[in-house]
């Protein structure tokens, strides 16, 4: 018995000292709910040494009673006061403690004793010496109590959890139970010094080998560095080669234009002369034509203007005409409806006087009913004065007698009249209900007749108007049609209209343009590197980007690609001495391209990059890729924005509608200022002329079939007349309905008060002649009494009775009020009905006043609306005659500005030829002298170029050094260029500086041959390339030998990374043994265990094998980093994970793994809160038997149970109960093997040998007779007495 007892001191719910146990091998702690047998768990694992949080408390405070002590009774003698008073009142004690008597294997006793004060402090004691925790700790380890582990007990609940729990969970237990989680902290540290140290030496290794490939580098760098000192004299020798041959072919070229000039000088003052007589006549053609155009589009304005007018007015017309239709079935409606509300009113009035006759004829009747009644009253029965007297003395006795049955019916009569006055008002109210719902239902049925008549009428009506309405519809769709292409043939002859007046001006554009074109052939012919415009080398690979592609060209949609810029400035002198105007030009030799991002290319869906939609020769890529650059061309806008805002992309970015979207961020909109260069030629002038005859023609033809409008009035005034009439069927229509629906509600509703007050009648009809029938046995009883004293009085009367002479007076007072009654309610129905009609002829009376007053505002109102309609019309005649007098006018005009246009058409080309003949012989010239210049300059170039780059030049006279440095050229890509009047021009001079040229170092034939120059071009460009593919290192040699020492450096460091790298490697692999061989040690012992535990707790008679248990590891080589699965296959099943396995099941399961988990280093005793809540008496017996067969002097359970299978196989019990006196927990302990030595002396005191099972006792019996005398001695104070008592129940149950 490791764990011989515990004592308490104000411990939670265990107020004063309390000692527990001793504890047996196998002892349960039963008890009811609340009663505190969690506590003893919570008091053993206080003592131990487990944290506060683990035993369901926040604060070690929480440990102390608190308890209120209850009143002590003065009269109970073995309540003495003692050293625990410190206690009484609110539970003000300041410390708990709890002492645990431990006995090791040698039989050494032990004492731990744990102290908490109020302060939250605590004191460890052991053997009454007070140590510190760890050496407290220490001793507990010592007898292999694991206080971080808690392998010494379960706590209520963690079989469950135990049984959920994850693999990760399960592996941290474990590793808790063998030890090796100490080792986790060693571990991690290794593991990262130890990824550090490869860390370096990886790092050490790299750079060593990158040093190597520098040296390696720099030894083919110093190689290429001398090829390519070769390569450039070589390139050099032959550059001077083509200098040469460039100056000898400039000298020849410049003495053949000179001979040219002076022959063309002498043809040019005839062609000025015509040109300006033909300029003067096309003047004079072009101001008699605009001229008459202006005076076509005043007139052709007017005349729209007037129809616009005309058009204007018609809706008001028709709106008039709709007013008065409108307005006209008003006042028909109102006088038809007024009609038929008289003839209602009439009736109504008739009905009205019909019922005030009915009402005077009923009260004459009333009236004279009441004189009879009272006639017949007074001719009754009469007695002499002396029985008269003898009447009332004997009334007065009979009153005396039966007062009882006399109060009684006088009350029953009260309640009698107030019933049937309740009846009557009742049979009333349910006789005018049905009275109403008969003239109800008349009305519904003319109204039903009358709503089915007005519905007809509207569907005939609506038929009608659909009709009219789908002429009107198809008329206004046909005019609609004719409307949409006379817009569209005004639209056309708007722009054939603009398009020749803007003939002239766009015919001298395309003079520009042709004169634009003609330099640019002259500069192709002079320049052979001239390749184009760039609008002419490219085109969009589909025409829906033509706009785009022409607004993301920009300015330089006209600049002409030449392959160098010395080609681009020899082109600008040229233009400018042939005064032929301006131009852009993109040399492909300097410009400037920056290379696509090609995150744009996929950028957006619907988005692209410009130079992917142009089509282009490869040569001229650069210029496009130049004027395009990064730009995108967008599907939508949306897709613009969403680039360029909502991405934040600095590109241009181009709709296909033109809009543009800078970088910026600004946008700009618009089509493109790109004039395509097209041509007014006569021809295309004539098919203008053709196309306006043409449409002027469709005009007329669809001004004749269109719909006229007089057919559309007719149509629109009987739809008018519909709409009214529809408007008024549909509103007798509504008022039909209306009234059906009002009448239905009535009737429902009298149909449902009908059925309320039919219940009620009838409980009155019953309650009545339940009254009535009280009224009759209470009245035969007085009417016993009274025969009784009146007998001898009746034979003086002559009467059988005395009630015969009452009745006859009753009797006539009755009859009185019977038909007094039957007159009052005639007379009540007939007010009400009076006053019902009342209010309808009033309501009758005030719809026809209304209905009057409409008609008459109406009347008005038309009156009005005819006069305004006379104004309308007259107006509309007036604007429609000057309309047709200003479209007769315009006829004529058209005609005369026919005329004018062919006369100007005539002009033109006249001039035209001229002025072509006169610029060509000008051009010619020009181009000569420009290719002089040209020429000359591009001498000059050369010798500078020789000179700033120290070109050994062979001369035979001269010096380089007279080239001036300082010229003026003209660098810009473009300039203006004005034209002169000269009518001659003289051959340009050229300055050669004094320099001649020694070609004899130059084969003749080579120099006199044009492709020489491309030979030597090829052969330097191959060179170049070459030297520009080298790029060398010049400074190789030097670098060289710095890499070399920092080899050496790095080896050093290498071999030392090395050496770390190894001694941490060692270190982490001791510690990871170390580790792994702790938790397979633990775990080894756990898998072999488990499925033996597991067996013992699972088999019986049905599965004499048990069930089957395993468990595995996830990651062998370091299971602690993973997981350990735990499989439990119950008997009789198959296989299933733990989550699909029910609640008893996983019980076992646990339980089998907490015992096996606790045989591995097991504490001397295990604790177990109520682990067999979840399970049935089948399994808790087998826990109890497992528990029962492995239980020892060295493996003490003390288990928390409430179930008698379990606690019944115990060797020792302490029951624990609730003190109410002291508002404490307490605690009794039997054992169990002295009681039964005690039970076989009290039932077989002569024979101590035999057995409980012998005599007819099954040892369940003993248990509960054990169970009952616990309890009954708290209950009862006398255990003894309680003992008997058990017993004599016992001998009562084995009978």
């Amino acid at each position: 018995m490791p764990l011989v007892r515990l004592v308490v001191y104000n411990f939670k719910s265990y107020r004063g000292e309390h000692v527990i146990g001793p504890f047996k091998n196998f002892t349960c702690i039963i008890g009811p709910n609340g009663s505190g047998k969690s506590n003893v768990m919570d008091a053993i694992s206080f003592v131990l040494g487990v944290r506060s949080m683990y035993l369901r408390s926040q604060d070690k405070t929480d440990f102390i009673y608190r308890g209120r002590k209850l009143a002590m009774d003065p009269d109970e003698p073995s309540q003495v006061p003692g050293e625990d008073d410190v206690l009484d009142g609110d539970g003000d004690g300041t410390r708990a403690w709890v002492l645990a008597v431990y006995v090791d294997e040698n039989g050494k006793e032990m004492q731990f004793k744990r102290t908490v004060s109020m302060e939250g402090g605590s004191e460890y004691r052991l053997d009454n010496k007070i140590v510190t925790y760890k050496q407290y700790n220490d001793a507990l380890q010592a007898q292999n109590i694991l206080v971080q582990a808690k392998n010494f007990l379960v706590f209520q609940g963690d079989v469950e959890a135990i049984a959920s729990q994850s693999p990760k969970d399960l592996t941290r237990l474990i590793e808790r139970i063998s030890g090796s989680l100490e080792l986790a902290r060693e571990y991690e540290e290794a593991k990262k010094a130890q990824d550090k140290a490869t860390e370096s030496s990886t790092f050490n290794f790299t750079k060593r080998r990158g040093i190597m490939a520098e040296i390696k580098q720099f030894k083919e760098q110093k190689t290429e560095a001398d090829k390519f000192e070769k390569l450039l004299n070589e390139r050099d020798e032959l550059a001077v080669q083509r200098i040469l041959w460039r100056l000898f072919n400039i000298e020849s070229t410049i003495k053949e234009n000179t001979t040219t000039i002076e022959k063309r000088n002498g043809e040019m003052s005839g062609l000025k002369a015509e040109l300006t007589r033909q300029e003067d006549n096309l003047s004079k053609a072009q101001q008699d034509q605009a001229k008459m155009r202006s005076e076509v589009m005043k007139k052709e304005k007017a005349i729209k203007k007037q129809e616009k007018t005309i058009e204007s007015k018609k809706p008001a017309l028709l709106a008039v005409d709709t007013q008065i239709a409108h307005g006209q079935r008003k006042i028909s409606n109102a006088e038809k409806i007024a009609e038929d509300v008289k003839r209602d009113a009439k009736k109504e009035e008739k009905n009205l006087q019909r019922l005030k006759d009915d009402l005077d004829v009923v009260n004459k009747a009333a009236n004279d009913a009441a004189r009879v009644q009272r006639r017949v009253t007074q001719s009754g029965v009469r007695l002499p004065d002396g029985h008269l007297e003898e009447y009332q003395a004997l009334k007065t006795v009979a009153t005396s007698q039966a007062v009882q049955e006399r109060q009684t019916l006088e009350k029953l009569k009260r309640e009698q009249k107030l019933e049937a006055r309740k009846l009557g008002t009742l049979q009333g109210k349910h006789e005018e209900h049905e009275a109403r719902q008969a003239v109800l239902l008349a009305e519904y049925e003319s109204w039903k007749e009358k709503s089915a008549e007005a519905e007809e009428k509207v569907s005939k009506l609506k038929g009608n108007l659909k009709g009219i309405k789908q002429d009107l519809e198809k008329n206004e769709a046909e005019r609609t049609k004719i409307s949409k292409l006379e817009a569209e043939a005004n639209e056309k002859l708007q722009n054939i209209h603009s398009q020749l007046l803007q003939a002239s001006a766009e015919q001298r554009e395309t003079e520009r343009d042709r004169a634009f074109k003609e330099n640019l052939a002259n500069l192709q012919r002079v320049f052979p590197g001239v390749r184009g415009r760039l609008v002419d080398l490219c085109k969009p690979n589909a025409r829906k980007y033509d706009l785009a592609v022409s607004v993301v060209l920009g300015r330089n949609i006209d600049a002409i690609v030449v392959d160098t810029e010395k080609t681009a400035i020899e082109s600008i002198e040229y233009m400018r001495s042939q005064r032929s105007g301006q131009a852009t030009f993109i040399p492909l030799d300097t410009i400037k391209v920056k290379p696509v991002n090609d995150r744009l290319r996929s950028l957006a869906k619907g988005a692209r990059l410009a130079v992917e939609v142009i089509q282009c020769d490869a040569s001229v890529e650069r210029a496009v890729h130049h004027a395009c650059g990064n730009a995108l061309i967008c599907d939508t806008l949306d897709i613009a924005r969403d680039v360029s805002y909502g991405r934040g992309q600095e590109v241009k970015a181009v709709s296909l509608d033109g809009t543009v979207i800078h970088k910026s961020g600004l946008m700009t909109g618009g089509r493109s200022t790109h004039n395509t260069g097209k041509t007014w030629e006569e021809k295309e002038i004539q098919n203008l002329n053709r196309a306006r005859d043409d449409l002027l023609i469709q005009m007329r033809e669809l001004n004749k079939s269109k719909p006229r409008a007089r057919a559309d009035e007719g149509l629109s005034a009987e739809m008018n007349r519909l709409e009214s009439a529809l408007v008024v069927a549909r509103e007798e229509r509504a008022s039909a309905r209306s009234r059906v629906d009002d009448i239905n509600k009535e009737l429902k509703h009298l149909h449902d008060e009908l059925k309320k007050a039919a219940p009620e009648l009838k409980k009155a009809r019953t309650s009545l002649a339940k009254i009535e029938k009280e009224m009759a046995e209470l009245q035969q009883v007085i009417d016993e009494a009274e025969d009784e004293i009146f007998g001898e009085f009746c034979s003086k009367i002559g009467m059988a009775t005395i009630r015969e002479y009452e009745d006859r007076q009753l009797k006539a007072a009755q009859e009185d009020s019977a038909v007094r009654m039957r007159f009052d309610a005639q007379i009540h129905r007939l007010n009400h009905q009076i006053k019902f009609s009342e209010e309808q002829l009033t309501a009758t009376q005030t719809r026809v006043s209304r209905l009057e007053e409409t008609a008459t505002s109406q009347r008005n109102a038309l009156e009005s609306l005819q006069k305004q309609r006379g104004g309308v019309s007259t107006e509309l005649e007036s604007l429609g005659s000057t309309l047709r007098t200003a479209q007769e006018e315009l006829k004529g005009l058209n005609e005369l500005l026919e005329e004018r246009n062919k006369a100007l058409e005539t002009a033109k080309k006249l001039a035209i030829k001229a002025s072509k003949d006169n610029d060509k012989a000008l051009k010619d010239i020009a181009s000569l002298n420009d290719e002089i210049e040209k020429l000359g300059m591009e001498r000059s170039r050369i010798y500078r170029k020789c000179r700033l780059e120290e070109v050994n030049l062979p001369l035979q006279e001269g010096n380089l050094s007279n080239i001036p440095m300082d010229e003026n050229i003209r660098q810009e890509m473009g300039m203006d260029i004005d034209g002169g009047d000269e009518s001659t021009q003289q051959v340009r001079e050229v300055d050669d500086y004094g320099l001649v040229i020694d070609f004899s170092g130059v084969d003749e034939t080579d120099l006199e041959s044009p492709r020489f120059g491309e030979q030597l071009d090829a052969k330097i460009q191959t060179l170049t390339a070459e030297i520009e593919h080298m790029a060398p290192n010049m400074k190789a040699t030097d670098r060289l030998e710095d890499v070399a020492s920092k080899l050496k450096e790095a080896e050093t460091e290498a071999e030392t990374a090395k050496k770390a790298s190894k001694a941490a490697r060692d270190r982490f692999n001791d510690v990871k043994h170390q580790r792994t061989k702790l938790f397979r040690k633990a775990f080894d012992h756990i898998s072999d265990c488990i499925d033996r535990v597991y067996k013992d707790l699972t088999k019986g008679k049905a599965a004499p094998m048990g069930g089957v248990a395993y468990l595995n590891l996830e990651d062998s080589e370091e299971p602690y980093l993973s997981g350990v699965t735990f499989h439990a296959m119950p008997p009789m099943k198959r296989f299933r994970d733990m989550d699909q396995l029910s609640g008893g099941e996983k019980t076992v399961a646990a339980l089998a793994l907490l015992f096996a988990i606790h045989s591995f280093q097991p504490s001397p005793f295990f604790v177990l809160d109520e682990v067999d809540a979840a399970l049935d008496n089948t399994n808790v017996a087998k826990v109890a038997n497992y528990i029962r067969q492995h239980c020892s002097d060295t493996f003490q359970f003390i288990v928390i149970s409430l179930k008698g299978s379990l606690y019944e196989r115990s060797q020792s019990l302490v029951g624990v109960y609730r003190d109410q006196d002291v508002n404490s927990s307490s605690t009794l302990t039997l054992d169990v093997c002295t009681l039964h030595f005690l039970l076989r002396l009290l039932i077989f005191p002569r024979s101590s040998k035999h057995t409980i099972h012998s005599s007819g006792y099954d040892e369940r019996s003993c248990y509960l007779l054990l169970t009952y005398a616990v309890y009954s001695s708290y209950t009862d104070k006398q255990p003894y007495i309680s003992c008997y008592r058990a017993m004599t129940a016992l001998e009562d149950i084995r009978k």
